[in-house]
């Protein structure tokens, strides 16, 4: 009889400590806010009482904030560009005054959205000069691939910098991310371009969103991530006396970073060199080589 009482309090005793341990295990995630006093700002470069909409470069510096926010997006001409900082520079590159749309959408806990729109007046007038539009195109159509022979071919550093001093690309080393084997073919008329991915490129974790993916705030890169081939438009500005090619849609050279504007200079008529920083504070650097 005892052992029988024994063994009912020691059930019991078992049973009270799972219980109190599911009941310590029992965590709160807190409410789902939606953000909320959504704003954005546009300051378009060079606006004087001259010049109303700008020193024609195209530039245009925003500026988002919300309350409740953990992260920003801004949506123009079908693309998304995740916004981590809340600031963005656009190159508006299309010769002539125009009005844009500019969306920005502020994210919050458990997914939530609000969002809010802003119109832009821009003065664009720049025109590349010839022995550029020689060095991109032959005057027809001109295919490049990464120059993975050479070294830092792919680089990065922070966004003051002017060498990829975080990283710098040894030769041939990159082929397993995917876009050893993609070209870009850029064409005069239309200004139109084509990226071939073969397949697959290679993209940072923190803007695998604009592309299909599930972007994640991870410091890291997908290797052959699944982009087929597209197509769209590029246009060249010069905010500042730089001359910066803008890529239409999700259009990117050999990494994507969420970033479409890239400078560009030609060392040769057969190689060219890009960079562009992303919202992240960091510069990336791109070696290209002429195929024909």
């Amino acid at each position: 009889m005892k052992k029988i009482k024994f063994l009912f309090k020691s059930v019991f005793i078992l049973a009270t400590l799972t219980l109190v341990s599911c009941e310590e295990e029992n965590y709160e995630f807190g409410a789902i806010v939606a953000p909320s006093s959504v704003n954005i700002t546009a300051e378009i470069v060079g606006v004087d009482e001259a010049n109303p909409n700008g020193d024609g470069s195209g530039t245009v510096h925003f500026n988002v904030s919300a309350d409740n926010a953990l992260n920003y997006k801004l949506l123009f001409d079908g693309t998304e560009t995740m916004v981590p900082s809340g600031q963005h520079t656009m190159n508006f590159s299309v010769t002539g005054t125009h009005i844009y749309v500019v969306t920005a959408v502020a994210i919050g806990t458990g997914g939530t959205t609000s969002m809010k729109s802003i119109a832009v007046k821009v003065f664009a007038n720049y025109s590349p000069q010839p022995e550029f539009l020689t060095n991109l195109t032959s005057n027809s159509s001109r295919t490049w691939r990464l120059n993975t022979d050479v070294g830092g071919h792919v680089g990065v550093g922070p966004a003051d910098s002017t060498s990829p001093i975080w990283y710098s690309a040894d030769p041939n080393s990159r082929a397993s991310y995917g876009s050893d084997d993609d070209t870009w073919t850029f064409s005069l008329t239309g200004k139109g371009y084509t990226h071939t991915t073969n397949g697959g490129c290679a993209v940072k974790f923190e803007y695998a969103g604009d592309v299909g993916g599930t972007d994640d705030p991870v410091d890291n890169t997908h290797s052959n991530f699944p982009v087929e081939n597209y197509s769209g438009t590029w246009n060249v500005a010069a905010p500042g006396g730089v001359e910066v090619l803008t890529f239409s849609g999700i259009g990117h050279v050999a990494l994507y970073t969420g970033t479409h504007d890239y400078t560009i200079v030609f060392p040769t008529s057969n190689t060219m060199e890009l960079t562009t920083t992303d919202d992240l504070g960091r510069k990336w650097y791109f070696k290209l080589i002429a195929v024909d």
